[in-house]
């Protein structure tokens, strides 16, 4: 009878303790971001999972998940992941940007990125010569040379352009015949 009791008190103990996550989406999400980094891809999907079940408006690990799927060559997981987040939050530019940068890489969906990466970045004060990059090789891939020459331009003459990005612009101005010079380079 005492076995008895004690089984039941533990079993109320762990459904009541041990069965709450002391975690918070944001912290499984920064967790996954760790493991992603290490390249546990399997871990970081799990930590991410676990954040967007905690919080499924947060849109921040709806993102990394789509990423990690991204990487490991899943692209209808990724894209199905970063339409999601952008159905919670249509602005969100690295979103987007993913989204855009997998269709250019599958090459399909121009027109469709583009409205994504328009809706991401209207209203704007500034755009990062990232996504310049991005929207301009979209423009180009639609038929609109002159509005991605122009939005590549404006990407390489960014101070704020980052050396990979800087890089990558060259090549997309080259293939139309640009150049690109840098005075912060």
């Amino acid at each position: 009878m005492v076995t008895a009791v004690m089984l039941t008190g533990c079993a109320a103990l762990t459904g009541s303790l041990f069965m709450e996550d002391p975690l918070s989406a944001e912290e499984h999400n920064n967790l996954g971001v760790i493991y992603e980094r290490e390249g546990k891809y399997e871990l970081a999907l799990r930590e991410y999972s676990q954040a967007i079940e905690s919080d499924p408006g947060l849109a921040t690990p709806i993102v990394n998940t789509a990423n990690v799927y991204y990487v490991l060559g899943e692209y209808t997981n990724a894209e199905k992941f970063y339409k999601k987040a952008l159905s919670i939050d249509e602005r969100n530019l690295e979103a987007a940007n993913n989204l855009a940068s997998l269709y250019i890489e599958t090459a399909e969906g121009y027109d469709e990125a583009l409205g994504y990466m328009l809706r991401a970045t209207e209203g704007a004060e500034t755009i990062p010569p990232y996504a310049l990059d991005t929207m301009g090789v979209l423009y180009i891939k639609t038929g609109d040379t002159e509005q991605g020459r122009s939005l590549l331009l404006r990407a390489c003459g960014s101070d704020k352009i980052q050396e990979a990005t800087l890089e990558q612009v060259k090549i997309h101005l080259a293939q139309i015949g640009e150049t690109c010079v840098n005075a912060n380079w």
